[in-house]
């Protein structure tokens, strides 16, 4: 199984490290999907995490590729991003596995597309801002604008995330080196706000399900 660490950042600014164990595999349960069991940890300090075991519907199966990496990253990723968006994960410090489904929710049959977000040009142009930033926060320094994992999360093409970051070049918000996005001292200024925009989706979540377990 390949196993690496990968930081990606979600359409309300929460930045999650993944740790997916690929490939894909059959469920051995006798149930007709195939698993991927991984890790979301949350980049907040507290050390909370989302211990995840990712169900791919046969249907998606059978439209992509293959379930190896190359093919099932995007995919599975945004599938746990999806979850966060909708608070039905939760990040505890618990080896408890959640399921995280990749199925018709994120996979339309007919136009044989995932769609997962679609946000107008301001939440387009906020989550690069937020990429950008935690990107340099976490210590990673330079970030892949058109990366086809955010542009498939995104519902964009690669070359529509790299022209929407040109506008926050121009706005002082960021640098480019290539392809590759920089973080100004401007964009690290705002940290009050990036992080502040994940606290508070955070809180949005723990409320979800204290009041599911009340």
């Amino acid at each position: 199984m390949s196993q690496e660490k990968l930081t990606y950042v979600t359409i309300k600014g929460i930045p999650l490290t993944f740790t997916l164990d690929f490939p894909f595999h059959q469920s051995t349960g006798g149930a007709d999907y195939y698993v991927l069991h991984g890790n979301a940890e949350l980049e907040d300090g507290t050390g909370r995490h989302a211990a995840l075991s990712i169900h791919m519907s046969q249907t998606v199966k059978e439209a992509l590729p293959s379930v190896e990496r190359k093919d099932a990253l995007g995919p599975a990723i945004n599938a746990v991003r999806k979850a966060t968006d909708t608070k039905d994960i939760e990040f505890i410090k618990s080896t408890k596995r959640q399921p995280i489904p990749l199925s018709s929710r994120a996979f339309s049959i007919i136009t044989r597309q995932f769609t997962f977000q679609n946000p107008d040009e301001n939440g387009l142009l906020e989550f690069l801002k937020r990429k950008v930033y935690w990107a340099n926060k976490l210590g990673h320094g330079k970030t892949l604008i058109s990366d086809p994992v955010d542009a498939l999360y995104l519902n964009r093409t690669p070359g529509e995330l790299f022209a929407a970051a040109k506008k926050l070049e121009k706005q002082g918000w960021l640098t480019f080196e290539g392809e590759f996005a920089l973080a100004t001292d401007a964009l690290m200024k705002e940290s009050a706000a990036m992080e502040g925009a994940m606290k508070a989706a955070l809180e949005e979540i723990e409320a979800k399900h204290e009041f599911e377990k009340a």
